[in-house]
């Protein structure tokens, strides 16, 4: 249970907070954005789980796993853009799933008792970018485009999810230093 929370915790700080909109553009561009951001995604499991030198064949898997299901998204961007965000995130989500399950003795370093909090935390930047995307693909129907709330999370919710974000980079990498 520990390894899934931790492959969850690293993940959701990956793709959210850790995603700057230049990785992002990056990613979008080519093979080499993608390396990049899945780089980023081993660093955090890394730095979660215990041990992560003798547990980089998971490492690995979860890396190639991370750049499969970001190069589909990536290849064939649907339109409206919602469905999409929701499908990569539910692959990533049944990757750490499945990876947890296959390395049941991989631990994780954080007690339960943090990683809860820490993961309920991260979630509202991931809770945020979906209705940043959703507003994003609202604006292009016509019963919202008047709409203020509408424009306004289009225009102010991913810089809100980032910063939110940020905040609990900062949580996760003191509480690791200080359990270390």
């Amino acid at each position: 249970m520990t390894t899934f929370l931790a492959l969850l915790l690293a993940h959701l700080l990956a793709d959210f907070p850790l995603q700057t909109n230049r990785i992002f553009r990056l990613k979008i561009k080519g093979n080499l954005g993608l390396v990049l951001h899945v780089m980023i995604h081993i660093i955090m499991a890394a730095l979660l789980l215990r041990q992560p030198g003798q547990n980089l064949d998971l490492l690995l898997v979860l890396g190639l796993a991370h750049f499969m299901t970001d190069w589909i998204k990536v290849r064939f961007p649907g339109n409206p853009q919602w469905p999409g965000f929701v499908l990569d995130q539910l692959a990533h989500l049944a990757a750490v799933a499945l990876l947890s399950w296959w390395w049941p003795e991989v631990t994780a370093v954080l007690p339960l008792w943090i990683m809860l909090p820490l993961i309920l935390l991260v979630l509202l930047p991931a809770i945020l970018m979906l209705l940043w995307v959703w507003a994003n693909d609202a604006q292009q129907q016509t019963r919202f485009q008047e709409s203020a709330s509408v424009h306004w999370a289009s225009k102010r919710l991913l810089t809100i999810s980032q910063r939110t974000g940020w905040v609990a980079v900062v949580l996760v990498v003191v509480c690791r230093l200080i359990i270390y």
